[in-house]
């Protein structure tokens, strides 16, 4: 790839010199250079299509956050009448927390007693509920919250922390292209920090976002912190995000690397990405015969590793491509038209 990148980049110079260029690798004198260079194909050669493994592996920049604190809520209102529990505690699930006092939540006979005067008017009763850990984990949030205190129907009285972690980093738009699949394996590497873990996938999703737009891992809640999180740069629209492991001691914010195989084949048949026009699903290819002569192929393709590319269709191996593939008509160097000439001395190579 970085041959063909070079390439285009003198070419460029070339074009943008106005045939300066062209003067100065021939050493003077008349003549147009050759019809095919500015396609860059003074590199290209027939190259094998040759079989073998291959592993896609991106490398992101990952940050760790404490997964949210799940609310204890108060499904109805009223006043408290106990807190079970302290701030820093820690309780198992279905724990009580707080006990509430609710007016109103069912009838009860008026004073009179049943059959005599005044029978039959209802009266407002009393109803207290405890309201009880939904996770286990340490509990935060209480407030100060006391006995006499009033709660509204559906406030928090309380939050439970889990104390687990998660390992978020930002996919750059193009590099989504590359996650055809949920991750097959996902490496964390915590900066000047523990030997790098296994971190099971999680989620893919929107920045922000509870994993909309992608897969995520069987049996876990796949929400995110709404704040994005992560390290990352510009154009990034997606996040992945993986579970740290429990033994694996890390810290809020701390930053680290997040390698990531989305995808992995053996017995492939490979070519070099340089050989190929397009890199996702379909391209095309330029097929050299045994006697030289060149024919257009549409190929399928799978995975790459940023050297080489699957192709899962449309050739086969010990077949010849020419690598690298001429620039598709309209991408490719345009002639300077009579652009302004650069100064000689300034044209190096």
């Amino acid at each position: 790839m970085k041959k063909w990148i070079i390439t285009a980049a003198v070419l460029a110079v070339l074009a943008a010199a106005g045939g300066t260029g062209w003067f100065l690798l021939r050493g003077g004198g008349g003549g147009a250079p050759p019809g095919d260079m500015a396609a860059g194909a003074e590199e290209a050669a027939p190259v094998p299509v040759e079989s073998g493994p291959i592993t896609d592996k991106v490398v992101l920049d990952a940050q760790v956050e404490e997964d949210p604190a799940e609310k204890v809520v108060a499904k109805r209102g009223g006043t408290v009448t106990r807190v079970w529990v302290g701030d820093g505690q820690e309780v198992q699930e279905g724990a009580p927390i707080v006990s509430v006092r609710s007016e109103g939540a069912g009838t009860a006979p008026e004073a009179g007693g049943e059959g005599g005067e005044g029978a039959g008017a209802e009266q407002p009763a009393a109803t207290e509920v405890t309201v009880n850990a939904p996770v286990s984990g340490k509990v935060g949030g209480l407030d100060g919250l006391a006995a006499g205190d009033p709660v509204e129907a559906g406030a928090s009285v309380a939050a439970i922390s889990r104390e687990r972690f998660r390992a978020i980093a930002q996919i750059p738009a193009n590099d989504l292209y590359r996650f055809y699949d949920d991750p097959e394996e996902i490496t964390l590497k915590i900066d000047k920090g523990p030997p790098a873990q296994a971190c099971r996938f999680l989620s893919i999703g929107e920045s922000g976002d509870s994993g909309a737009g992608g897969g995520s891992a069987p049996g876990e809640e796949t929400g995110m912190p709404g704040d994005g999180g992560g390290g990352g740069g510009a154009g990034a629209t997606s996040q992945i995000s993986c579970r740290v492991p429990e033994d694996l001691q890390v810290f809020p914010g701390v930053t680290g690397k997040m390698s990531i195989v989305t995808g992995s084949a053996d017995n492939a048949l490979l070519v070099p990405v340089t050989a190929v026009r397009g890199g996702f699903e379909e391209g095309e290819v330029i097929v050299v015969g045994d006697g030289g002569e060149q024919e257009t192929r549409e190929v399928e393709l799978g995975i790459t590793d940023g050297e080489r590319i699957q192709v899962v269709e449309g050739l086969d191996e010990g077949e010849q491509v020419l690598d690298p593939i001429p620039l598709e008509e309209g991408f490719d160097a345009p002639d300077s038209g009579g652009g302004e000439e650069l100064p000689e001395e300034e044209v190096v190579f």
